[in-house]
């Protein structure tokens, strides 16, 4: 029988408080909030946990209390100073407000589900910390955790080895049974501060010029406005669920020894250089920067805009692949900087108007490697088995908006199992069809690069 929800109090407490900093990858993310509110609810993540056999209740709300103690990013606020400069605010101590919802057992996942609507659907605010959490439960015992974190304060790279802790502690029993100590580890308030040191300046410099050296490099408008009336509301959200893309681009990571991210980013990168007529393309890739022990281990975010200028011209697409792989590792090591730095560059070498151009199209892809796909060693396909996945495919509208940051932005999810393609753009340079007839196209294009049955792989 469902109940009437009703509310825990979990109490938290950590090491540190006060107000510091942002990082550039926080700055960069705020920009974003910035730009785009209120109608910023997607820069978050969240995620459904199930509950351990022997959890109960009392244990979930101790592994909670042992993820706020344990990370002090989820126990912080983010504001702006009386001088206008961006922060974040880290409490010492408090308590976190978690929904229980006690439905049948039958409907513990359709309602974790609708939680995650709610909590998507709803942005993070200035009193707010930067975790949710609810609890889906049957008879007073827990099942599903539901948790929403802001992306000021973890990216979804992070979350992964997040949430694999939260669920040891549950296992546990309770977290007095797991070291729930921060131990050695390099909080985002550490990071704003090294970044700040005199070895930050120089390489926030040295990206700034990398910055300035790829753009020029970048069509004078890599998406050209064509003149459209806008819809209403002027942004859309397209979703293209394609297995046909999962099993494409994983079988031409493999053969062509590129990420699978790379895939994508080159299929993107022909199609743009396609519809603005230009010879090269300027895409702004959000890279994770996570490529050292260290910084694979930091609970934060790390995901920054880096540029990748890619020259399309009389190449294949599948030598485009390679070509925009090595270019975007490249850009991901050499771009990273202060937002602030890159942005007075902008506005110095381009003024308002034609930096709105350059940075038009964004791409953001968090994809397996092939080594952890779930058919590893039997990745690869031919163009007519990948074909007759066609048919499973659907492309939907999952939101408009009046107000966005750029004209472009394609984001592809995924995991062994599932890829998870959307595409945000400004309908007065796309219209809603061809928002969906670009989704389709990069389904199309990457099925052309498979080679045929009788057909050896290309080198």
């Amino acid at each position: 029988m469902t109940t009437a929800p009703y509310f825990l109090r979990v109490p938290f407490k950590g090491t540190r408080s006060g107000a510091f900093p942002l990082t550039w990858g926080q700055q960069w993310v705020w920009d974003s909030v910035v730009a785009r509110a209120p109608y910023y609810s997607d820069l978050s993540g969240s995620y459904i946990v199930a509950v351990p056999d022997g959890c109960d209740m009392p244990a979930v709300a101790d592994s909670l209390a042992a993820i706020l103690n344990r990370y002090e990013t989820f126990r912080s606020r983010y504001s702006m100073t009386p001088e206008g400069v961006p922060q974040q605010v880290v409490l010492a101590e408090g308590q976190l407000r978690v929904d229980v919802r006690d439905v049948d057992a039958v409907d513990a996942e359709q309602t974790a589900a609708s939680v995650q609507v709610e909590f998507n659907n709803l942005p993070f605010t200035v009193p707010e910390l930067s975790l949710r959490a609810a609890v889906i439960a049957s008879d007073g015992s827990p099942s599903l955790v539901v948790l929403c974190v802001f992306h000021m304060a973890m990216d979804c790279h992070r979350m992964v080895s997040v949430l694999d802790e939260f669920r040891s502690f549950m296992s546990a029993g309770s977290a007095g049974a797991v070291d729930s100590a921060p131990g050695e580890m390099v909080h985002p308030v550490d990071r704003a501060l090294e970044e700040q040191d005199a070895t930050g300046v120089e390489r926030s410099a040295r990206g700034v010029q990398f910055w300035k050296n790829e753009l020029a490099k970048f069509p004078a408008d890599p998406l050209p406005r064509v003149g459209h009336h806008p819809e209403s509301p002027r942004y859309k959200t397209f979703a293209m669920h394609s297995s046909a893309v999962r099993v494409a681009s994983l079988h031409l990571a493999e053969e062509l020894r590129v990420s699978t991210a790379s895939v994508l980013v080159g299929i993107v990168a022909s199609l743009l250089a396609r519809r603005s007529g230009s010879q090269t393309c300027g895409i702004i890739l959000a890279a994770s920067n996570r490529y050292d022990s260290q910084s694979a281990r930091y609970p934060g975010t790390l995901v920054q805009g880096v540029p990748v200028a890619l020259d399309v011209s009389g190449v294949s697409p599948r030598e485009l692949i390679s070509r925009c792989h090595r270019a975007a590792m490249l850009a991901a090591l050499a771009g990273h900087c202060h937002p602030d730095d890159q942005a007075e560059m902008l506005r110095e070498v381009y003024g308002a108007v034609a930096t709105e151009a350059k940075l038009a199209c964004v791409v953001n892809f968090d994809l397996p490697l092939v080594a952890d796909s779930a058919e590893q060693g039997t990745t690869r396909a031919t163009k007519a088995e990948v074909e007759r996945l066609l048919t499973r495919s659907r492309c939907e509208c999952i939101s408009g908006t009046p107000v966005e940051k750029e004209r472009f932005y394609c984001a592809v999810r995924g995991n062994a199992t599932d890829f998870f393609t959307t595409l945000r753009a400004d309908t007065a340079v796309l219209t809603s069809a061809e928002i969906v007839e670009f989704l389709q196209a990069i389904e199309r294009s990457l099925i052309d690069c498979l080679p045929n049955a009788d057909a050896g792989a290309s080198p």
